[in-house]
């Protein structure tokens, strides 16, 4: 009770962390004598814990859902990556602020483990185009398609290819003899037009059908990555994944151009610039990719000066953000950006020690300016 009355000596974070546990407490007496104390408490003062990494994750749910926080507590909240799912659905569904609603849809994450968020965003009123778009998106991407009856007819045939293949000699080379072959290893959009990768290779090519053993994929390695960047695990897939590695640049080309998902999350790794830049050619690609693309450290830097001086893809601020804190993106498409950059990520930049030295410094000078400190 001396707790719930503020009573303690403790700091404003430790008595915040406090009053919300003791604000759920069996006891009827202490939980209002707590929610009687948070109500006496200056929102302004938690600004630091809002944005806190470390923080509990039950006080940045309340400090989310907590009816006095100001917009700026709230926007740190949503970006935190600790923040509970669920607060994030409740301030998704009940917001009038429609750049809160495209804050929390920015966070894909988020949406893929919890699809509540999804149907409150979308049904809040103050939804914003963005929005509405990026929920659609992740609906279709990771519930619908991936899991519709046809993605499972898809897997299922794709793992009695693994099986076969897991029974063949592992270093056997492979190469394409026709499209149904990775059709059925699950790999290529059918309907995509033939004229792209014969295009891809006028400006390009020829490329070479010979499988030379310095171009081989370290596979294992991309899968890593990929696994870390998406969170999904692929082991079952392995078979399948090691004969992209065995293809020739002029498939993987064509893979690239006409492959699924899957496929491009691979290639687009690939340390030969011209499979990677293949990628981006890919009619199927969506702009969720393209951000996600801009944000990895290990495409080449062909790929982000690509997408970097892309109008359409440079529209989303998302975008541009990864493409300024990728260390691998050339430094005079970064510094083409900083001028559209927000100025709490500039602050950000200024401290990023991953980013060339310029484009820090310069985020410094900028963050500065903006704001005056």
């Amino acid at each position: 009770m001396a707790a719930a009355k503020g009573m303690l000596p403790l700091s404003n974070e430790e008595l915040l962390e406090v009053l919300v546990a003791l604000s759920g407490d069996e006891d009827e007496g202490v939980r209002e004598a707590a929610n009687a104390t948070i109500g006496t408490l200056k929102p302004e003062s938690f600004i630091a814990i809002a944005a806190d990494t470390k923080a509990n994750p039950d006080v940045l749910g309340f400090l989310c859902v907590w009816p006095s926080s100001p917009r700026e507590i709230v926007e740190a909240v949503i970006f935190n990556r600790s923040t509970p799912d669920k607060a994030l659905a409740h301030v998704a569904g009940h917001t009038k602020e429609p750049s809160l609603v495209e804050a929390i849809a920015l966070n894909q994450q988020a949406l893929i483990r919890l699809p509540d968020i999804i149907e409150a965003i979308l049904a809040n009123p103050a939804r914003t185009p963005e929005a509405e778009r990026r929920c659609k998106e992740v609906r279709q991407e990771f519930f619908e398609k991936e899991f519709g009856a046809q993605m499972v007819a898809q897997e299922t045939r794709a793992r009695e290819e693994a099986e076969k293949a897991a029974q063949e000699a592992a270093s056997s080379t492979f190469t394409v003899s026709s499209l149904e072959d990775l059709i059925q290893l699950g790999l290529i959009e059918e309907g995509v037009d033939d004229s792209l990768v014969t295009e891809y290779e006028m400006e390009f090519g020829p490329f070479s059908e010979i499988i030379e053993e310095e171009e081989q994929l370290d596979i294992g390695q991309i899968l890593t990555e990929v696994e870390a960047d998406v969170g999904e695990m692929l082991p079952e897939r392995m078979p399948i994944f090691q004969r992209i590695a065995l293809m020739s640049v002029k498939d993987r080309v064509m893979l690239a151009i006409k492959g699924t998902r899957e496929a491009r999350l691979i290639l687009v790794r690939d340390p030969n610039r011209i499979v990677a830049g293949a990628v981006l050619r890919n009619p199927r690609l969506t702009e969720m990719e393209i951000e996600h693309i801009s944000s990895i450290k290990t495409v080449p830097e062909e790929v982000l000066r690509q997408i970097g001086t892309s109008r359409a893809w440079t529209r989303s601020y998302t975008v541009i953000h990864n493409l300024v804190r990728n260390p691998r993106t050339p430094i005079a498409v970064s510094l083409g950006f900083l001028n559209r950059i927000l100025t709490r990520d500039l602050r950000g930049l200024s401290t990023n020690k991953n980013i060339p030295d310029v484009i820090r410094t310069t985020s410094a000078r900028m963050f500065i300016k903006r704001s005056g400190a």
